[in-house]
């Protein structure tokens, strides 16, 4: 019983990270993206509980009471005061650190070090590091754009690096299950096409309960109708909580011996995996197309125009008023004026009023970007060549360097 409890905890959180990835590049309705990578942030901290106590119950011969929700309310009070101190603890050091890259390698440790504080005092640790996460975005500065520049680069190369790592385990994993099992694996594929089934029907009485409770304002909300109900049921995909959970079971008990069932539970999460993020990935385009599930891109246009436009509007105040700004010459003062008067036409991509004359004006960006990147690469190529020649510092060609690269990277598109 604890074993089948843990098994369950493994196969229910599904992932954001999977959801984004594949989701994301399908026309979808934003608020039912945002459901998607709303719902595996939390549902993530309630599985591990439900793990942690199914799996301690199994290594030492007990059972799993109602206990544990108390336990999880209890944990997750003090893993959210736990996250905002260590959320403001690391804003209050990195306003003293002026090393860019310390101020990034901070956003690294935070999370490891709030977690480990909160399995000490028995708190929920994944909870804990949701809301650091998310305190720290809310005290976000507007200055700070090289160190966002800095933290997104070196967290999509962590998540990528992350991910294959627990890829590759499991894989190492399904080999020694089926080595083990040999002929007998046959015998799961009835239970493991049981907990498929079971998997995306009882996500879909969730989803279709959750749409009979909206009421009068149903529309506004997700699900919306039984049509969001189905595609969000497609979109439960699972991913690295998943495997994380399958590669922590342990292999023994804890007098020693083999722990029963434990091959079948890596076999029933690989396959739970397999065929909530495979099949979705193929099939979602074809989905939203059969049922003609209508579009806010309009909508999202219309905001996107409106924060374009309120940027540019605060900009172009705060040139009138800046110091910096008066010092300038008259001329050099108006050439910056017209340049920030553009900036809503940047900021608002493709979502203009005329598609035609957007075609034309993201044509023309194209054309300058193109133009502007050929002179930067004209200007690294020199610099390049200036670290070979004698009596050049490569120190002072590397600073160069870096502020050419910044420059590209901050190119419009």
């Amino acid at each position: 019983m604890p074993l089948a409890i843990a098994l369950g905890a493994i196969v229910a959180p599904p992932d954001p990270v999977a959801v984004e990835a594949i989701a994301g590049n399908v026309r979808m309705r934003r608020r039912l993206l945002t459901v998607l990578q709303t719902e595996g942030l939390f549902n993530d901290a309630m599985a591990i509980v439900i793990f942690q106590a199914a799996v301690t119950a199994t290594v030492n011969g007990g059972g799993v009471g109602w206990d544990v929700a108390p336990r999880f309310l209890l944990g997750a009070a003090g893993a959210v005061l736990l996250g905002l101190a260590m959320a403001w603890l690391v804003g209050a050091l990195t306003r003293f650190v002026p090393n860019l890259v310390a101020r990034s390698a901070a956003t690294l440790v935070a999370p490891y070090t709030v977690y480990l504080l909160a399995d000490v005092v028995h708190c929920s640790g994944v909870v804990a590091v949701v809301v650091t996460a998310v305190e720290l975005g809310r005290r976000a500065r507007p200055q700070d754009s090289e160190e966002r520049l800095t933290r997104s680069a070196f967290w999509q190369v962590l998540e990528l690096l992350t991910t294959g790592v627990a890829f590759g385990l499991v894989g190492i994993e399904m080999r020694y299950v089926v080595e083990a099992e040999g002929p007998n694996l046959l015998t799961f594929v009835p239970g493991i096409t049981a907990i498929c089934a079971t998997v995306v029907l009882v996500r879909f009485v969730w989803m279709y309960a959750l749409y009979r409770m909206g009421g009068a304002e149903r529309r506004e909300r997700a699900p919306g109708s039984v049509r969001e109900v189905v595609v969000l049921t497609w979109c439960g995909m699972r991913g690295l909580a998943t495997l994380a959970l399958a590669l922590a079971l342990p292999s023994t008990l804890a007098d020693g011996s083999p722990t029963p069932g434990r091959n079948f539970v890596v076999a029933a999460a690989c396959s739970v995996l397999v065929f909530t993020l495979v099949l979705p990935g193929l099939t979602l385009p074809w989905l939203i197309r059969v049922l003609k599930l209508p579009d806010d891109h309009q909508a999202e246009g219309r905001a996107q125009r409106a924060l374009a436009h309120r940027a540019e509007r605060v900009a172009l105040e705060a040139m009138r008023t800046s110091p910096a700004a008066q010092k300038l010459p008259e001329g050099r003062r108006k050439a910056l004026t017209r340049r920030m008067s553009s900036l809503h036409t940047i900021l608002e991509a493709d979502y203009g009023e005329d598609p035609e004359k957007m075609r034309r004006l993201q044509a023309m960006l194209a054309v300058m970007d193109r133009a502007q990147r050929d002179a930067l690469d004209a200007a690294r190529g020199e610099m390049l060549a200036a670290r070979n020649e004698p009596g050049i510092d490569p120190e002072l060609v590397d600073r160069v360097l870096r502020r050419l690269d910044l420059r590209t990277v901050t190119l419009d598109r």
